[in-house]
């Protein structure tokens, strides 16, 4: 009997040595199969917009949502890192509220903003490997966002408004990129990641900057 258990955990430790070897490393320095690969992305954002507190008294920015849609290029010099350039479309919304005390009188001003825009992100992608059917990517770099419609629609001193959403703010924006995300059985992909704009979004003199959170899901070719 004791014999019997002993040859059965021989066995059982043999087996499990032989797939680990044959298991991809956690850190895998070797060379890729495919030097290129495309990937397909589409998701949901809670996207803001932040505004200096400059000549105003109340100033509120809520988060608001939209969607992501795009293609990404795995450029693979080892597996466990590659660049990832990305083309995206992508919508974004904002609610605010300020009051503004430059005026003689102080001036209550709400809406809601929408805006489209193309999106390139284009980030180093580090890989690693924590079992066999899994592959977690951690992301970081910039992106360049390229400004195409949008709406900005409220009340200002209790007069109604419709304006264009590039009217008074900047149509390019360049910021950073950064996030995770994990592949399963090499095509099935969920990330999630923020992003934040360095360019002032105002043509005049308040500051502010875009930023987001992306949600995606995707299939890898």
């Amino acid at each position: 009997m004791i014999s019997f258990i002993a040859g059965l955990y021989l066995t059982s430790l043999l087996a499990i040595c032989a797939n680990s070897a044959d298991a991809k490393d956690f850190f895998d320095t070797s060379s890729p199969d495919k030097t290129f690969s495309l990937g397909a992305r589409i998701g949901l954002n809670c996207s803001n917009q932040t505004h200096n507190k400059d000549f105003t008294k109340l100033n509120l920015d809520k988060w608001g949502t939209g969607f992501d849609a795009g293609v990404i290029c795995d450029i693979n010099f080892k597996n466990f890192i590659s660049v990832q350039p990305g083309f995206f479309f992508e919508s974004r919304s904002h609610d605010y509220a300020y009051i503004y005390n430059y005026l003689p009188t102080e001036n209550l001003e709400y809406g809601h903003t929408r805006f489209y825009s193309f999106t390139v992100p284009v980030l180093a992608s580090l890989k690693l490997y924590p079992a066999d059917f899994i592959r977690w990517s951690i992301d970081l770099g910039p992106y360049f966002q390229f400004g195409i419609s949008g709406s900005d629609k409220g009340v200002s001193n209790s007069i109604d408004f419709k304006d264009g959403y590039f009217d008074n703010r900047k149509k390019f924006d360049v910021g950073l990129k950064l996030g995770t995300g994990v592949t399963l059985f090499d095509h099935y992909y969920l990330g999630i990641h923020y992003s934040t704009g360095f360019n002032n979004v105002y043509k005049d003199l308040y500051g502010g900057h875009h930023k987001a959170w992306t949600m995606t899901i995707g299939y890898d070719f």
